[in-house]
């Protein structure tokens, strides 16, 4: 179980102070679409859920070095606090929060992973490599971005968009 006592404001510093401040809007952000019939998916709406879920997950994993699913469990605290705005969230709160762990479930598998590469550039990042994160990770690119910035290092994003395409072309080949 998540023990919130296990990561003290007050010595930790800002940076952990800013990722609960995310963790805290992530989830709410996640929470109440999921109630209203939004699950995370690859395309459209639901891909932006999954987005948002993942830089969710990015920041706990990173900056509190939690290591295990940790939004599914605030699920309950934040459909106690909105019980009497939102209902629905109470309602399906067990629903909300066995997707949200598969989906923390399904990025962790990966994320150390892709953090370890990420951490290992120390350079401008190519296309290829930004492709790679996306394509092998599941990195999002804008979660690339938000890492690059982080580094102060640049992302060739019309290489990423021609790796993309090289890949959609390759797809489109594979099924003709």
């Amino acid at each position: 179980k998540y023990d919130p006592s296990a990561f003290p404001a007050s010595g930790k510093g800002w940076l952990e102070a800013v990722a609960f401040r995310v963790i805290a809007d992530h989830i709410r952000a996640v929470a109440f679409t999921i109630a209203d019939g939004q699950l995370p998916a690859n395309t459209g709406a639901g891909y932006v859920i999954r987005r948002i879920l993942r830089r969710g997950v990015r920041y706990y994993y990173s900056y509190l070095d939690y290591k295990h699913p940790l939004l599914h469990q605030l699920v309950r605290v934040l459909a106690k606090q909105f019980e009497h705005v939102f209902p629905e969230l109470e309602k399906q709160a067990e629903f909300i929060a066995k997707v949200i762990k598969e989906e923390e479930d399904a990025f962790l598998r990966t994320v150390d992973k892709g953090l370890f590469m990420l951490n290992e550039i120390s350079h401008d990042i190519t296309g290829e490599e930004a492709f790679k994160l996306y394509d092998t990770y599941g990195f999002p690119l804008d979660l690339t971005k938000l890492i690059a910035t982080e580094k102060n290092l640049d992302i060739d994003e019309a290489g990423f968009e021609k790796e993309m395409q090289k890949q959609k072309d390759r797809s489109r080949a594979a099924t003709v």
